[in-house]
């Protein structure tokens, strides 16, 4: 299969991507050695001459190999949210659920039945080796859920997957969240009143009526409603106490399962709430005014 009668060096076959490749030297005109490479698979009669010296050959070569184990090592399983969700309602073999993000977004609200586990330290967490572990952070853009596969993977585990698209998909497909210090959880939810982001346009203004975003203060700080109050759903108990009863308030965020429980909360404290339909994200793609900063 080779032609190599002169060659000086030879290198052992190699395996490239399923292909493997021989590789050999022979003295070349010029002073350089010519690089001969071929498959060195049955029946194949494919030869190839490159004229490189031999330290190219060797970055070359160097750097194929390195992205084979880069690209190796970031090819972790993927599952959908659909999958999860089925996996979840008792039709597929059982998985545990981690949230690798912060315990402040896990708190704000995550996908039922989830452990909390950040990334960094998924290790300390002890998690269950028997069934698939499911990590997902916030977006395919978020590394940390591959990176804790990878960690968990070389500290033994060998059922491990991440979630396609993350706790954003989760809920884009209308999937259900759930948030860690929601208070005195009944069998029945109260229901949640509902305003227009239309109808609140018009009522902009009015002071009989309060608005709360329970997002985070640096969300907040880019942008919010006008007249707006920040109180982070994680210390609402505490952000309402003092609100006025007589008022009628308005609740949103940005995932709309976190404002309807806010608005439970307070609805069993004795205040009249409804949540803003669609949250800050409609409202603002509906292009209607926003204000940036804290309110002074």
């Amino acid at each position: 299969m080779f032609n190599l009668k002169n060659s000086v060096e030879f290198f052992p076959s190699r395996s490239l991507g399923g292909l493997r490749i021989a590789f050999g030297f022979r003295p070349a005109a010029a002073g350089n050695p010519a690089l001969f490479c071929s498959p060195d698979l049955p029946m194949e009669t494919l030869n190839c001459r490159i004229r490189v010296n031999k330290l190219s050959f060797k970055i070359i070569l160097s750097a194929c190999l390195c992205g084979m184990i880069v690209n190796s090592y970031c090819e972790t399983p993927a599952i959908s949210c659909g999958e999860l969700n089925r996996n979840m309602s008792g039709q597929g073999p059982k998985m545990v659920v981690v949230d690798v993000r912060g315990a402040g977004d896990f708190e704000r609200g995550h996908i039922p039945s989830a452990i909390n586990a950040p990334y960094d330290s998924i290790v300390k967490a002890n998690l269950p080796q028997e069934g698939m572990l499911v990590l997902y952070c916030g977006n395919n853009q978020c590394p940390w859920s591959k990176l804790g596969a990878k960690t968990l993977e070389q500290s033994g585990y060998k059922n491990v997957m991440v979630l396609d698209g993350g706790i954003i998909t989760w809920t884009a497909e209308g999937f259900a969240l759930e948030a860690s210090n929601v208070v005195d959880k009944k069998n029945t939810p109260i229901p949640v009143a509902a305003i227009a982001p239309g109808k609140m346009l018009k009522l902009l203004g009015d002071k009989t009526i309060g608005i709360i975003d329970t997002r985070p203060e640096t969300e907040f700080k880019i942008a919010h409603l006008p007249g707006a109050r920040n109180i982070a759903f994680e210390g609402l108990n505490s952000g309402i106490a003092g609100l006025s009863e007589e008022s009628e308030w308005v609740v949103y965020d940005k995932q709309p399962e976190i404002a309807k429980a806010a608005a439970r909360q307070m609805t069993e404290k004795g205040f009249r709430v409804k949540e803003l339909s669609g949250g800050i994200q409609v409202w603002s793609a509906k292009k209607y005014p926003l204000e940036t900063g804290l309110v002074k």
